[in-house]
């Protein structure tokens, strides 16, 4: 596979966000290419860190919680201290930097005191310039923030000095696992450490 994503992978990846305890063979079937191809992709996506796992999409309103969007003020040079402070919150459901040096946090809770204490605690983070809570009353469109249409590429990092690969890149299999490297030189270093963590393992 190449560093864009071609027709199978979209189809594959297009079935796996309608239905994603679909089986490789109904897939297969559905678009049109054999079994081993489609499990050799979705192995190969998994691999990149494209595909992050496969979980069960609940009803929020149903399991009786609440919803607030906080939208919290810091100084540019404090985003990365108070995003490592919040972002292991249970109560913190989705965490996005934004480009004004705000944090916008999804937070959702059943228990009000345990919200109160939440709240509490970010007033105790010097840091935070200030907060806006506003709680969500309905939520008419919920999506995956991945959508995948034509224009999607891939960024993908190199797997040993972590810069993005730019073109095609080198791609390993190691192990029955795709790892990637930007260019033959960080290929052959990684094979080393690997070799070498593998040995002391």
């Amino acid at each position: 596979m190449g560093h864009n994503l071609d027709e199978v992978d979209r189809k594959i990846l297009r079935e796996l966000q309608t239905d994603g305890r679909a089986s490789f063979r109904d897939i297969s079937s559905r678009i049109g290419v054999s079994t081993p191809t489609v499990s050799a992709r979705v192995q190969a996506m998994t691999d990149m860190g494209l595909i992050k796992g496969y979980s069960a999409v609940l009803d929020a309103d149903m399991l009786g919680q609440v919803s607030v969007v906080i939208s919290v003020d810091v100084k540019p040079s404090d985003v990365e201290n108070v995003y490592s402070k919040l972002v292991d919150e249970e109560m913190v459901r989705q965490l996005f930097i934004l480009s004004d040096s705000r944090l916008m946090l999804m937070v959702s809770y059943y228990n009000q005191i345990k919200y109160k204490r939440f709240i509490e605690s970010l007033s105790q983070i010097p840091e935070i310039r200030g907060l806006t809570t506003s709680m969500v009353l309905k939520a008419p469109k919920e999506a995956q923030r991945a959508a995948l249409t034509d224009e999607a590429g891939l960024l993908i990092r190199c797997y040993y000095c972590g810069h993005l690969i730019h073109d095609e890149g080198v791609k390993l299999k190691i192990d029955g696992r795709y790892h990637y490297l930007c260019c033959g030189v960080c290929a052959k270093l990684y094979k080393e450490k690997y070799d070498k963590l593998k040995k002391s393992a």
